[in-house]
């Protein structure tokens, strides 16, 4: 099934668009992409050079002083940190945790970085990622009395669970506040600088995702292809739903396009994918960038973290934190294959309050003049104001 934007080719000539895909491979030797309204082929899959005056990033390089004298710059054992917040989602989330281990080619050196919002009083409606992961590795909890006599039994337990559960111990860090203290998903995302160790690698995501089979290597492969230290691959999750559907073409890469201006006056991407790759053979440049999905090298961390003053924003942070990387030197890219997938197939367990989430569930306590002030914070960055 095409995307709906797909019906805006050529006023919605169904025999237009079809003509398009066919001779794709014939007039196009690096795939094609599709920005919402027409096809264009791609003639420079990346900037590798500087023949023509084009850009020359600057080589992959790995600090790790063992890859020296042999000319190699990754191995199985060169880890990825994968940060993960979430907003009392914990039910979702270990899942997530979960099928990324699973499905790594070497997932001894995955190491995730939980950032947890929940209600610690309501711990059997609002669990915490890391001990509905630890059940669903068959180390739960039991069930204690309530009351400050039994504390000290429960604290044991839980202890007991936590040493037993699978990788806790050496490659799960868990940061957790109350969810009376959040203020929108970037602040939760400010802190997984504070989990952030020594690893290589990072990539980030959302509490609900699903992954392809190795994608750990993939992700490296396709990073390594962009020639590009401060490259970042990054695009909108195709939905899980798809995950396995192949095209009778050729692979089909969700991409964000159009910029507009939101009500607030700062410019916003699309929230969802108005456009696609078709079938590019190397990493594509983009000039959007989704936190739903995004894999570097660790550096850009702290070279261009999420800023913890951007509260109660949903998507008008992401342009400006565009600006911010983009400025630092780093270049986005759109893979060749989708790496990870958005799972929708369970809805927030929140879902049925109501509340200002995309799709009614419950979010953060609501500040009307944090958020204010955060858009004025957004504009003033932008030279905008």
């Amino acid at each position: 099934q095409r995307d709906q934007c797909l019906q805006k080719v050529d006023g919605g000539s169904t025999t237009i668009l079809l003509h398009e895909l066919l001779t794709m491979s014939a007039s196009s030797k690096y795939g094609r992409v599709f920005d919402g309204s027409s096809f264009e082929d791609v003639t420079h899959p990346i900037a590798s050079n500087n023949e023509g005056g084009a850009y020359a990033p600057i080589p992959p390089t790995n600090n790790n002083n063992r890859y020296r004298y042999n000319n190699k710059l990754f191995d199985e054992t060169t880890q990825i940190f994968v940060s993960i917040p979430h907003f009392r989602d914990g039910k979702r989330c270990a899942q997530t945790v979960r099928r990324l281990f699973d499905m790594a080619a070497h997932p001894d050196r995955v190491v995730v970085g939980l950032v947890e919002q929940t209600d610690s009083t309501s711990t059997d409606d609002d669990p915490t990622c890391l001990m509905e992961y630890c059940a669903l590795m068959g180390h739960q909890i039991k069930q204690h009395e309530p009351g400050i006599i039994h504390l000290a039994e429960r604290q044991a337990d839980y202890d007991a669970v936590l040493q037993s559960c699978p990788r806790e111990s050496t490659q799960i860090r868990s940061l957790r506040f109350h969810h009376f203290g959040s203020k929108g998903s970037v602040y939760a995302r400010s802190f997984t600088r504070k989990l952030l160790g020594n690893e290589e690698f990072c990539m980030e995501i959302d509490a609900s995702m699903d992954f392809v089979h190795n994608w750990d290597v993939a992700a490296i492969e396709q990073w390594k292809s962009t020639n590009n230290e401060y490259a970042l691959l990054s695009n909108v999750p195709l939905s899980v739903k798809d995950k396995g559907v192949a095209s009778s073409i050729a692979v089909e890469v969700p991409r964000q396009c159009d910029i507009k201006i939101g009500s607030e006056g700062v410019p916003l991407f699309e929230t969802h994918a108005d456009g696609k790759t078709i079938g590019i053979t190397l990493p594509l440049l983009s000039r959007t960038y989704s936190p739903s999905f995004v894999f570097s090298k660790c550096h850009y961390q702290t070279n261009v973290p999420q800023d913890p003053f951007a509260v109660q924003l949903l998507n008008t942070e992401q342009f400006p934190h565009f600006a911010r990387l983009w400025t630092r030197g780093y270049d986005v890219y759109t893979p060749t294959f989708n790496l990870v997938y958005k799972d929708n197939s369970d809805l927030h367990p929140l879902h049925h309050t109501a509340g200002h989430g995309e799709k009614g569930e419950k979010k953060w306590p609501r500040n009307d003049n944090e958020r204010r002030d955060a858009h004025v914070r957004m504009k003033v960055m932008l030279n905008i104001h």
